[in-house]
């Protein structure tokens, strides 16, 4: 079964109610302010997710998210099943909360909920040159994938990102495998 609270120093991580989602955008453009000193600038500038996207996520896989105890949001992730794995479309932490392990604890969550639905693996894509990017979610296990590696699911998603703008030299597929099933192991030698 599903945890559907858990509570993590002074916050409760969550699922999203229906009516908080039209709060999410918010969230997701303050935080994308950090890239403002990144080596992609112009990624603070890009569209939030719409409520459309968030509904769309929120029906296929989850929307999560960690409320202070006075009920605010603080952080929320976005996941959904993308080649028979958990992927996570979007981690974001309101800057007044940041630093603190939010993004940390909610990756946690999905991580648990797909172990918990029988997912081989967690997925993501990312810039792999900004700090709190790629060599972030290498420190949490993640691996970058080889470019022969992602499935039908995630490749339709980098094209999307390249369409949308965001330099496919710079971006990366990542997976955390959480067994041993073929196509999403540990990187061959």
């Amino acid at each position: 079964m599903e945890t559907e609270t858990t509570p993590w120093r002074g916050y409760t991580l969550r699922r999203a109610r229906p009516e908080e989602l039209p709060a999410l955008p918010d969230i997701e453009n303050l935080a994308a302010q950090q890239f403002l000193q990144s080596a992609h600038p112009f990624a603070a500038g890009l569209p939030a997710q719409t409520l459309e996207q968030l509904q769309e996520y929120q029906r296929h896989g989850g929307v999560w998210v960690a409320a202070t105890e006075q009920g605010s949001l603080a952080a929320f992730v976005l996941c959904k099943e993308v080649d028979g794995a958990m992927f996570i479309g979007e981690i974001d932490v309101h800057p007044a909360h940041a630093r603190q392990g939010l993004g940390r604890a909610l990756f946690e969550v999905v991580k648990r909920q797909a172990l918990e639905r029988g997912h081989p693996a967690v997925l993501l894509t990312t810039f792999r040159d900004v700090p709190w990017n790629a060599p972030n979610y290498e420190r949490w296990g993640f691996r970058i994938m080889r470019d022969e590696e992602p499935g039908p699911g995630l490749r339709a998603i980098r094209e999307q990102e390249t369409r949308a703008g965001l330099p496919a030299a710079s971006r990366v597929c990542m997976v955390l495998p959480l067994d041993a099933t073929p196509g999403y192991g540990p990187r061959d030698p």
